[in-house]
Protein backbone atom coordinates (compact mmCIF):
# COMPACT_ATOMS: atom_id res chain seq x y z
CA UNK A 1 0.00 0.00 0.00
CA UNK A 2 1.35 3.71 -0.95
CA UNK A 3 1.08 4.84 2.91
CA UNK A 4 2.47 8.80 1.25
CA UNK A 5 -0.25 8.42 -1.33
CA UNK A 6 -3.04 7.37 0.61
CA UNK A 7 -1.78 9.94 3.40
CA UNK A 8 -1.61 12.77 0.57
CA UNK A 9 -5.55 11.77 -0.32
CA UNK A 10 -6.60 12.07 3.50
CA UNK A 11 -4.81 14.78 4.49
CA UNK A 12 -6.23 16.80 1.20
CA UNK A 13 -9.67 15.56 2.15
CA UNK A 14 -12.36 15.02 4.62
CA UNK A 15 -11.59 11.05 4.99
CA UNK A 16 -10.98 9.64 7.97
CA UNK A 17 -8.06 7.76 8.07
CA UNK A 18 -7.70 4.48 9.42
CA UNK A 19 -5.49 2.72 12.15
CA UNK A 20 -2.49 2.35 10.17
CA UNK A 21 -2.75 6.10 8.21
CA UNK A 22 -4.01 7.96 11.55
CA UNK A 23 -0.25 6.05 13.36
CA UNK A 24 1.80 7.38 10.53
CA UNK A 25 0.04 10.74 10.81
CA UNK A 26 0.74 11.30 14.33
CA UNK A 27 4.10 9.83 14.16
CA UNK A 28 4.55 12.80 11.35
CA UNK A 29 3.07 15.17 14.02
CA UNK A 30 5.47 14.68 16.98
CA UNK A 31 8.40 15.03 14.50
CA UNK A 32 6.81 18.16 13.34
CA UNK A 33 6.33 19.49 16.82
CA UNK A 34 9.82 18.11 18.13
CA UNK A 35 11.27 20.34 15.04
CA UNK A 36 8.93 23.44 15.63
CA UNK A 37 9.67 23.10 19.43
CA UNK A 38 13.93 22.81 18.18
CA UNK A 39 13.65 25.98 16.54
CA UNK A 40 11.43 27.42 18.67
CA UNK A 41 14.24 27.66 21.56
CA UNK A 42 17.06 28.28 18.49
CA UNK A 43 14.88 31.09 17.38
CA UNK A 44 14.49 32.52 21.13
CA UNK A 45 18.35 31.82 21.35
CA UNK A 46 19.00 33.92 18.30
CA UNK A 47 16.66 36.54 19.34
CA UNK A 48 18.24 37.27 23.25
CA UNK A 49 21.43 37.08 21.55
CA UNK A 50 20.70 40.07 18.83
CA UNK A 51 19.13 41.93 21.87
CA UNK A 52 22.65 41.87 23.67
CA UNK A 53 24.39 42.85 20.41
CA UNK A 54 21.90 45.51 20.06
CA UNK A 55 22.03 46.75 23.30
CA UNK A 56 26.13 47.20 23.15
CA UNK A 57 25.60 49.33 20.46
CA UNK A 58 22.75 51.03 21.96
CA UNK A 59 23.40 55.20 22.08
CA UNK A 60 22.70 55.08 25.68
CA UNK A 61 25.80 53.34 26.64
CA UNK A 62 27.45 56.26 24.99
CA UNK A 63 25.52 58.50 27.38
CA UNK A 64 28.77 60.07 29.57
CA UNK A 65 28.38 60.13 33.14
CA UNK A 66 27.46 63.40 33.61
CA UNK A 67 24.70 63.77 31.94
CA UNK A 68 22.99 60.62 33.43
CA UNK A 69 23.95 62.08 36.74
CA UNK A 70 22.35 65.03 35.59
CA UNK A 71 18.98 63.19 34.16
CA UNK A 72 18.98 61.38 37.96
CA UNK A 73 19.14 64.38 39.48
CA UNK A 74 16.02 65.26 37.84
CA UNK A 75 14.16 62.20 39.10
CA UNK A 76 13.65 63.01 42.59
CA UNK A 77 11.94 65.50 45.15
CA UNK A 78 14.49 68.23 45.94
CA UNK A 79 14.51 66.94 49.98
CA UNK A 80 14.73 63.24 49.41
CA UNK A 81 11.79 61.06 52.59
CA UNK A 82 12.16 57.66 52.64
CA UNK A 83 10.76 57.03 49.50
CA UNK A 84 13.02 59.13 47.63
CA UNK A 85 16.06 57.82 48.56
CA UNK A 86 14.98 54.22 47.77
CA UNK A 87 14.89 55.72 44.00
CA UNK A 88 18.47 57.22 44.62
CA UNK A 89 19.36 53.67 45.83
CA UNK A 90 17.73 51.53 43.27
CA UNK A 91 18.96 53.56 40.15
CA UNK A 92 22.45 52.85 41.82
CA UNK A 93 21.64 48.90 41.30
CA UNK A 94 20.75 48.56 37.68
CA UNK A 95 24.41 48.76 36.56
CA UNK A 96 28.17 49.82 37.44
CA UNK A 97 27.83 52.72 35.30
CA UNK A 98 24.44 53.91 36.45
CA UNK A 99 26.30 53.42 40.32
CA UNK A 100 29.26 55.68 39.38
CA UNK A 101 26.54 58.28 38.21
CA UNK A 102 24.63 58.20 40.80
CA UNK A 103 27.57 58.84 43.17
CA UNK A 104 28.97 61.98 40.51
CA UNK A 105 25.86 63.26 40.81
CA UNK A 106 26.33 65.33 44.69
CA UNK A 107 22.68 66.86 44.26
CA UNK A 108 21.29 63.71 44.91
CA UNK A 109 22.95 63.44 47.87
CA UNK A 110 22.69 67.21 49.38
CA UNK A 111 19.31 66.76 51.01
CA UNK A 112 17.07 64.61 53.42
CA UNK A 113 14.31 64.50 55.10
CA UNK A 114 13.40 62.35 58.08
CA UNK A 115 10.77 61.99 60.65
CA UNK A 116 11.08 60.91 64.17
CA UNK A 117 10.99 56.98 63.24
CA UNK A 118 13.73 57.51 60.84
CA UNK A 119 16.09 59.69 62.81
CA UNK A 120 17.18 57.09 65.28
CA UNK A 121 21.03 55.94 66.59
CA UNK A 122 21.22 53.26 63.66
CA UNK A 123 20.36 55.65 61.01
CA UNK A 124 22.91 58.65 62.07
CA UNK A 125 25.82 56.97 60.43
CA UNK A 126 23.96 56.19 57.19
CA UNK A 127 22.40 60.06 57.40
CA UNK A 128 26.29 61.28 57.47
CA UNK A 129 27.17 58.67 54.62
CA UNK A 130 24.29 60.35 52.47
CA UNK A 131 25.48 63.78 53.09
CA UNK A 132 29.17 63.03 52.65
CA UNK A 133 28.47 61.99 49.25
CA UNK A 134 27.41 65.79 48.33
CA UNK A 135 30.36 66.89 47.68
CA UNK A 136 30.59 70.86 48.30
CA UNK A 137 26.91 71.43 47.57
CA UNK A 138 24.79 73.20 50.52
CA UNK A 139 23.16 70.43 51.90
CA UNK A 140 19.26 70.51 53.44
CA UNK A 141 18.20 68.87 56.27
CA UNK A 142 14.22 68.31 56.90
CA UNK A 143 12.97 66.96 60.10
CA UNK A 144 9.77 65.60 58.59
CA UNK A 145 6.86 66.72 61.60
CA UNK A 146 3.83 64.07 61.87
CA UNK A 147 0.73 66.19 61.96
CA UNK A 148 -1.17 63.74 63.93
CA UNK A 149 1.15 63.23 66.87
CA UNK A 150 0.65 66.31 68.96
CA UNK A 151 3.66 67.06 71.54
CA UNK A 152 0.64 67.70 74.70
CA UNK A 153 3.26 70.77 75.93
CA UNK A 154 0.95 70.24 79.62
CA UNK A 155 2.48 66.77 79.93
CA UNK A 156 6.44 67.70 79.09
CA UNK A 157 8.66 65.50 80.99
CA UNK A 158 11.40 62.67 81.09
CA UNK A 159 9.45 59.70 81.90
CA UNK A 160 6.30 59.98 79.26
CA UNK A 161 6.32 57.46 76.90
CA UNK A 162 6.08 59.45 73.70
CA UNK A 163 8.64 62.31 74.38
CA UNK A 164 8.52 65.89 72.57
CA UNK A 165 9.49 65.18 68.90
CA UNK A 166 12.36 67.95 69.05
CA UNK A 167 13.83 66.28 71.81
CA UNK A 168 14.74 63.49 69.43
CA UNK A 169 18.86 63.22 70.50
CA UNK A 170 19.46 62.13 66.82
CA UNK A 171 18.47 65.52 65.24
CA UNK A 172 19.87 67.56 68.47
CA UNK A 173 23.61 65.43 67.69
CA UNK A 174 23.07 66.27 63.97
CA UNK A 175 22.45 70.24 64.59
CA UNK A 176 25.23 70.69 67.88
CA UNK A 177 27.99 68.00 65.97
CA UNK A 178 26.45 66.85 63.05
CA UNK A 179 27.87 67.85 58.92
CA UNK A 180 27.60 71.72 58.09
CA UNK A 181 24.63 72.19 56.83
CA UNK A 182 22.92 74.73 54.59
CA UNK A 183 18.93 74.99 55.23
CA UNK A 184 17.09 73.80 58.10
CA UNK A 185 13.11 72.31 57.74
CA UNK A 186 11.92 72.22 61.24
CA UNK A 187 7.86 72.02 62.34
CA UNK A 188 6.88 72.22 65.86
CA UNK A 189 3.67 71.00 67.61
CA UNK A 190 4.05 74.76 69.52
CA UNK A 191 6.71 77.13 71.01
CA UNK A 192 7.44 74.88 73.81
CA UNK A 193 8.77 72.51 71.60
CA UNK A 194 10.64 74.64 70.22
CA UNK A 195 12.13 75.70 73.23
CA UNK A 196 13.00 72.07 73.57
CA UNK A 197 14.82 71.99 70.83
CA UNK A 198 17.33 75.27 71.42
CA UNK A 199 17.49 74.26 75.45
CA UNK A 200 18.81 70.68 73.83
CA UNK A 201 21.20 72.63 71.55
CA UNK A 202 22.45 74.75 73.88
CA UNK A 203 22.00 78.48 73.82
CA UNK A 204 25.83 79.59 73.82
CA UNK A 205 27.85 78.88 70.69
CA UNK A 206 31.82 78.30 70.22
CA UNK A 207 33.23 81.14 68.07
CA UNK A 208 36.43 78.79 67.61
CA UNK A 209 34.28 75.39 66.62
CA UNK A 210 30.87 76.74 65.41
CA UNK A 211 27.72 74.05 65.52
CA UNK A 212 26.00 73.08 62.34
CA UNK A 213 23.11 75.01 63.61
CA UNK A 214 25.11 78.17 64.14
CA UNK A 215 26.52 78.13 60.12
CA UNK A 216 22.59 77.78 59.16
CA UNK A 217 22.10 79.82 56.30
CA UNK A 218 17.99 79.40 55.90
CA UNK A 219 15.57 78.21 57.98
CA UNK A 220 12.22 77.25 57.77
CA UNK A 221 10.48 76.85 60.63
CA UNK A 222 6.97 76.27 61.08
CA UNK A 223 5.28 77.04 64.48
CA UNK A 224 1.95 75.33 65.44
CA UNK A 225 -0.59 75.61 68.36
CA UNK A 226 -1.83 72.56 69.60
CA UNK A 227 -5.07 72.83 71.56
CA UNK A 228 -3.74 72.13 75.28
CA UNK A 229 -0.49 75.03 74.53
CA UNK A 230 -1.94 78.46 73.94
CA UNK A 231 1.09 81.65 72.68
CA UNK A 232 2.21 82.27 75.77
CA UNK A 233 5.67 84.02 75.25
CA UNK A 234 7.51 86.87 77.56
CA UNK A 235 7.55 90.19 76.65
CA UNK A 236 11.39 90.52 77.49
CA UNK A 237 13.64 90.27 73.97
CA UNK A 238 16.25 88.20 75.47
CA UNK A 239 14.09 85.68 76.54
CA UNK A 240 12.35 85.40 73.78
CA UNK A 241 12.05 82.02 72.05
CA UNK A 242 13.33 83.43 68.59
CA UNK A 243 16.31 85.21 70.25
CA UNK A 244 18.77 82.07 69.64
CA UNK A 245 18.15 81.97 66.71
CA UNK A 246 21.01 81.42 64.27
CA UNK A 247 22.08 84.57 62.23
CA UNK A 248 20.47 83.10 58.79
CA UNK A 249 20.27 84.88 55.40
CA UNK A 250 17.18 83.28 53.95
CA UNK A 251 14.05 82.99 56.83
CA UNK A 252 10.58 81.49 56.12
CA UNK A 253 8.56 81.96 59.08
CA UNK A 254 5.25 80.44 60.18
CA UNK A 255 4.15 82.01 62.94
CA UNK A 256 1.04 80.46 64.46
CA UNK A 257 -2.59 80.88 63.47
CA UNK A 258 -4.27 83.75 65.66
CA UNK A 259 -7.53 81.61 66.05
CA UNK A 260 -5.28 78.92 67.89
CA UNK A 261 -2.94 81.00 69.61
CA UNK A 262 -4.90 83.18 71.12
CA UNK A 263 -8.63 81.02 71.32
CA UNK A 264 -10.09 82.87 74.05
CA UNK A 265 -9.38 86.63 72.48
CA UNK A 266 -8.43 87.01 68.84
CA UNK A 267 -7.41 90.62 70.39
CA UNK A 268 -4.58 89.36 72.43
CA UNK A 269 -1.92 89.70 69.62
CA UNK A 270 -1.72 93.33 70.29
CA UNK A 271 -0.78 92.64 73.34
CA UNK A 272 2.34 90.42 72.70
CA UNK A 273 5.73 91.35 70.93
CA UNK A 274 7.24 88.70 68.72
CA UNK A 275 10.96 89.93 69.24
CA UNK A 276 12.74 88.46 66.44
CA UNK A 277 16.20 90.05 67.19
CA UNK A 278 17.07 93.08 64.69
CA UNK A 279 20.27 91.72 63.96
CA UNK A 280 18.73 88.61 62.22
CA UNK A 281 16.46 90.67 60.23
CA UNK A 282 19.26 93.20 58.90
CA UNK A 283 21.39 90.30 57.85
CA UNK A 284 17.84 89.03 55.91
CA UNK A 285 18.27 88.67 52.06
CA UNK A 286 15.39 86.64 51.57
CA UNK A 287 12.35 86.34 54.23
CA UNK A 288 9.01 84.49 53.99
CA UNK A 289 6.49 85.64 56.72
CA UNK A 290 3.19 84.06 57.76
CA UNK A 291 1.20 85.82 60.03
CA UNK A 292 -2.46 87.03 60.36
CA UNK A 293 -1.71 88.65 63.68
CA UNK A 294 -3.87 91.92 64.93
CA UNK A 295 -1.19 94.76 65.80
CA UNK A 296 1.84 95.75 64.21
CA UNK A 297 4.06 92.81 64.04
CA UNK A 298 4.46 92.80 60.48
CA UNK A 299 6.21 96.31 60.26
CA UNK A 300 7.60 96.11 63.41
CA UNK A 301 9.79 93.07 61.95
CA UNK A 302 10.16 94.67 58.69
CA UNK A 303 11.66 97.87 59.51
CA UNK A 304 14.48 96.28 60.15
CA UNK A 305 15.03 94.16 56.84
CA UNK A 306 16.58 97.01 55.02
CA UNK A 307 18.84 94.18 53.08
CA UNK A 308 16.14 92.24 51.79
CA UNK A 309 15.80 91.28 48.01
CA UNK A 310 12.95 88.85 48.23
CA UNK A 311 10.01 89.36 50.25
CA UNK A 312 6.57 86.92 50.71
CA UNK A 313 4.41 88.00 53.03
CA UNK A 314 1.05 85.56 53.37
CA UNK A 315 -1.64 87.31 55.48
CA UNK A 316 -3.78 84.11 55.79
CA UNK A 317 -6.63 85.88 54.27
CA UNK A 318 -7.34 88.89 56.97
CA UNK A 319 -6.07 92.17 56.44
CA UNK A 320 -3.06 93.88 57.46
CA UNK A 321 -3.36 94.57 60.86
CA UNK A 322 -1.81 97.74 62.94
CA UNK A 323 -2.72 99.90 65.93
CA UNK A 324 -3.80 103.77 64.23
CA UNK A 325 -1.93 105.21 67.65
CA UNK A 326 1.28 103.15 67.01
CA UNK A 327 3.91 105.22 67.16
CA UNK A 328 5.89 103.03 64.62
CA UNK A 329 2.62 103.61 62.08
CA UNK A 330 3.03 107.14 62.40
CA UNK A 331 6.14 106.76 61.65
CA UNK A 332 5.94 105.04 58.60
CA UNK A 333 2.55 107.05 56.90
CA UNK A 334 5.24 109.59 57.16
CA UNK A 335 7.96 108.26 55.75
CA UNK A 336 8.01 104.47 54.08
CA UNK A 337 10.38 101.97 54.83
CA UNK A 338 12.93 101.58 52.20
CA UNK A 339 14.28 98.82 50.90
CA UNK A 340 17.26 99.45 48.39
CA UNK A 341 17.78 95.90 47.18
CA UNK A 342 14.57 94.33 46.93
CA UNK A 343 13.74 93.08 43.58
CA UNK A 344 10.56 90.85 44.54
CA UNK A 345 7.56 91.36 46.32
CA UNK A 346 4.96 89.05 46.74
CA UNK A 347 1.80 89.42 48.79
CA UNK A 348 -0.42 86.62 49.60
CA UNK A 349 -3.72 85.61 50.61
CA UNK A 350 -4.57 89.24 51.38
CA UNK A 351 -8.12 91.00 50.78
CA UNK A 352 -6.08 94.27 49.93
CA UNK A 353 -2.11 95.51 49.32
CA UNK A 354 -2.17 97.87 52.32
CA UNK A 355 0.99 96.57 52.77
CA UNK A 356 2.60 98.64 50.02
CA UNK A 357 1.49 101.90 51.11
CA UNK A 358 4.59 101.64 53.92
CA UNK A 359 7.06 99.97 51.66
CA UNK A 360 9.70 102.09 49.19
CA UNK A 361 12.12 99.82 46.76
CA UNK A 362 13.24 101.83 43.85
CA UNK A 363 14.78 98.27 42.91
CA UNK A 364 11.81 96.27 42.48
CA UNK A 365 11.30 94.33 39.33
CA UNK A 366 8.88 91.10 40.24
CA UNK A 367 5.84 91.86 41.49
CA UNK A 368 2.67 88.91 42.55
CA UNK A 369 -0.65 89.39 44.25
CA UNK A 370 -2.36 86.52 45.48
CA UNK A 371 -6.20 88.23 46.96
CA UNK A 372 -7.88 86.09 49.02
CA UNK A 373 -10.44 84.45 47.70
CA UNK A 374 -14.35 84.61 48.97
CA UNK A 375 -16.59 83.74 46.69
CA UNK A 376 -19.54 85.25 49.07
CA UNK A 377 -18.35 88.32 48.98
CA UNK A 378 -16.72 89.37 45.29
CA UNK A 379 -15.84 93.52 46.24
CA UNK A 380 -13.77 95.46 44.22
CA UNK A 381 -10.33 95.31 45.96
CA UNK A 382 -8.74 98.91 45.62
CA UNK A 383 -5.69 98.12 43.92
CA UNK A 384 -4.69 100.44 41.14
CA UNK A 385 -4.27 103.20 43.09
CA UNK A 386 -2.40 102.26 46.04
CA UNK A 387 -0.42 100.04 43.47
CA UNK A 388 0.65 103.30 41.51
CA UNK A 389 1.35 105.29 44.27
CA UNK A 390 3.87 102.73 45.63
CA UNK A 391 5.51 102.19 42.21
CA UNK A 392 5.48 106.01 41.63
CA UNK A 393 7.33 106.89 45.52
CA UNK A 394 9.59 103.70 44.50
CA UNK A 395 10.62 105.70 41.21
CA UNK A 396 10.62 101.56 39.31
CA UNK A 397 7.49 101.98 37.33
CA UNK A 398 10.12 101.36 34.21
CA UNK A 399 11.97 98.88 36.11
CA UNK A 400 8.71 96.40 36.78
CA UNK A 401 9.68 93.26 34.74
CA UNK A 402 6.61 90.83 35.66
CA UNK A 403 3.62 91.14 37.18
CA UNK A 404 1.54 88.22 38.11
CA UNK A 405 -2.36 88.65 39.67
CA UNK A 406 -4.38 85.90 41.24
CA UNK A 407 -8.02 86.05 42.80
CA UNK A 408 -8.20 89.57 41.57
CA UNK A 409 -11.84 91.04 41.47
CA UNK A 410 -11.28 94.74 39.68
CA UNK A 411 -12.85 96.88 37.17
CA UNK A 412 -11.58 96.13 33.81
CA UNK A 413 -10.77 99.90 32.58
CA UNK A 414 -8.74 100.16 35.62
CA UNK A 415 -7.12 96.86 35.47
CA UNK A 416 -6.05 97.96 31.82
CA UNK A 417 -4.97 101.17 32.96
CA UNK A 418 -2.18 99.60 35.19
CA UNK A 419 -0.81 97.56 32.31
CA UNK A 420 -1.02 101.00 30.12
CA UNK A 421 1.17 102.73 33.35
CA UNK A 422 3.76 99.87 33.49
CA UNK A 423 5.66 99.65 30.13
CA UNK A 424 8.60 97.59 30.87
CA UNK A 425 6.50 94.49 31.80
CA UNK A 426 8.16 91.19 29.71
CA UNK A 427 5.35 89.05 32.00
CA UNK A 428 2.35 89.49 32.49
CA UNK A 429 -0.08 86.31 34.73
CA UNK A 430 -3.76 86.83 35.30
CA UNK A 431 -4.99 83.50 37.28
CA UNK A 432 -8.57 83.45 38.32
CA UNK A 433 -9.16 87.65 38.04
CA UNK A 434 -12.96 88.65 38.05
CA UNK A 435 -13.28 91.26 35.44
CA UNK A 436 -15.24 92.08 32.19
CA UNK A 437 -12.99 90.08 30.10
CA UNK A 438 -14.38 91.43 27.00
CA UNK A 439 -14.34 94.64 28.12
CA UNK A 440 -10.46 94.47 29.35
CA UNK A 441 -9.41 92.61 26.15
CA UNK A 442 -10.93 95.33 24.12
CA UNK A 443 -9.64 98.21 26.00
CA UNK A 444 -5.68 96.62 25.80
CA UNK A 445 -6.42 95.94 21.73
CA UNK A 446 -7.52 99.75 20.93
CA UNK A 447 -4.56 101.16 23.57
CA UNK A 448 -1.99 99.13 21.09
CA UNK A 449 -3.66 100.03 18.13
CA UNK A 450 -3.80 103.59 19.16
CA UNK A 451 0.05 103.07 20.17
CA UNK A 452 0.71 102.03 16.70
CA UNK A 453 -1.48 104.92 15.32
CA UNK A 454 0.46 107.91 17.08
CA UNK A 455 3.94 107.78 18.13
CA UNK A 456 2.42 110.51 21.58
CA UNK A 457 0.34 107.88 22.59
CA UNK A 458 2.02 105.55 25.52
CA UNK A 459 2.42 102.26 24.80
CA UNK A 460 0.71 99.26 25.51
CA UNK A 461 3.22 96.72 27.20
CA UNK A 462 5.72 97.16 24.23
CA UNK A 463 8.10 94.94 25.68
CA UNK A 464 5.95 91.18 26.44
CA UNK A 465 7.34 88.08 26.09
CA UNK A 466 5.00 86.22 28.07
CA UNK A 467 0.88 86.41 28.76
CA UNK A 468 -0.68 83.76 30.88
CA UNK A 469 -4.14 83.83 31.05
CA UNK A 470 -5.15 81.19 33.45
CA UNK A 471 -8.55 79.54 34.57
CA UNK A 472 -9.91 82.27 32.83
CA UNK A 473 -12.93 82.55 29.94
CA UNK A 474 -11.11 82.04 26.42
CA UNK A 475 -14.06 81.23 23.86
CA UNK A 476 -15.56 82.89 21.38
CA UNK A 477 -15.39 87.04 21.57
CA UNK A 478 -12.47 86.98 24.67
CA UNK A 479 -10.10 84.51 22.18
CA UNK A 480 -9.90 86.80 19.36
CA UNK A 481 -9.53 89.87 21.37
CA UNK A 482 -7.22 88.96 23.20
CA UNK A 483 -5.48 87.45 19.56
CA UNK A 484 -6.19 90.54 17.87
CA UNK A 485 -4.54 92.71 20.75
CA UNK A 486 -1.15 90.26 20.72
CA UNK A 487 -1.06 90.56 16.90
CA UNK A 488 -1.44 94.88 17.23
CA UNK A 489 0.76 94.93 20.21
CA UNK A 490 3.66 93.04 17.93
CA UNK A 491 3.35 96.15 15.67
CA UNK A 492 5.96 98.19 18.52
CA UNK A 493 6.56 94.90 20.04
CA UNK A 494 9.94 92.56 18.02
CA UNK A 495 10.45 90.46 20.62
CA UNK A 496 9.19 86.96 20.18
CA UNK A 497 5.93 86.51 22.22
CA UNK A 498 4.60 83.05 24.03
CA UNK A 499 0.83 82.89 25.20
CA UNK A 500 -0.52 80.26 27.71
CA UNK A 501 -3.85 79.40 28.41
CA UNK A 502 -5.61 77.72 30.86
CA UNK A 503 -9.32 76.13 30.33
CA UNK A 504 -11.87 73.95 31.51
CA UNK A 505 -12.40 70.59 29.78
CA UNK A 506 -16.05 71.35 29.38
CA UNK A 507 -14.81 74.75 26.75
CA UNK A 508 -13.68 74.28 23.58
CA UNK A 509 -11.12 71.37 22.47
CA UNK A 510 -7.16 72.11 22.27
CA UNK A 511 -7.22 71.41 18.58
CA UNK A 512 -10.44 73.94 17.63
CA UNK A 513 -8.74 76.58 19.76
CA UNK A 514 -5.08 76.04 18.19
CA UNK A 515 -6.57 75.96 14.61
CA UNK A 516 -8.76 79.03 15.47
CA UNK A 517 -5.41 80.87 16.55
CA UNK A 518 -3.15 79.93 13.80
CA UNK A 519 -2.37 82.82 12.53
CA UNK A 520 -0.87 84.23 16.04
CA UNK A 521 2.09 82.24 15.05
CA UNK A 522 2.96 84.25 11.70
CA UNK A 523 2.94 87.00 13.53
CA UNK A 524 5.78 85.84 16.13
CA UNK A 525 3.28 85.37 18.93
CA UNK A 526 3.36 81.14 20.39
CA UNK A 527 0.34 79.69 21.80
CA UNK A 528 0.04 76.87 24.02
CA UNK A 529 -2.56 75.48 25.89
CA UNK A 530 -2.88 73.91 29.18
CA UNK A 531 -5.22 71.98 30.60
CA UNK A 532 -6.95 73.22 33.91
CA UNK A 533 -6.63 69.24 35.07
CA UNK A 534 -2.89 69.68 34.81
CA UNK A 535 -2.86 72.47 37.12
CA UNK A 536 -5.28 72.44 40.18
CA UNK A 537 -6.24 68.56 39.73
Amino acid sequence: MDIDHDLSRILWSNEVPNLIEATFIQREVDTVTGRISFLRAELEGLEDRLRQHRAALSPVRRVPPEILAEIFSNLVTEDLDSDGRDTVLDLGLVCRSWRQATLASHRLWASISVNRYQCNEASYEKILTWFNRSGDLPRTLTFDHIPFDYCECELQDPDREDPCQMSNPVLIRLLSAGPKLHKLVLQCSSQVCFRTLLENIGPEPDLMNPRPWDTLQSLKLELTTADSCPWDEPLEASKSLFYHLPQVTSLDLYIPYSCSAFEEDPTDPRTVALNVPPRLLQGLKAFNLHCDWQGSHILAMLQHCENLETLTVDFRGAALQYDEDDILVHKLTASRLLFPKLHTLHLESTPNIKLVDFLRAPSLRDLRFDMEYNPEELREVEFQEPLMRFLKVSNCQEKIQSLQLQNLTISALKLARTFLDLPSLTTVIIDRARFDANVFWWQMQLSALTSIKSSDAPRCLPHLRELQTLCMPVEGPVLRTVAKFLMANKGKNHFPCAWKVSYRPTLRTEDNMEQELAALEECGVSFQVIPFLSLWG
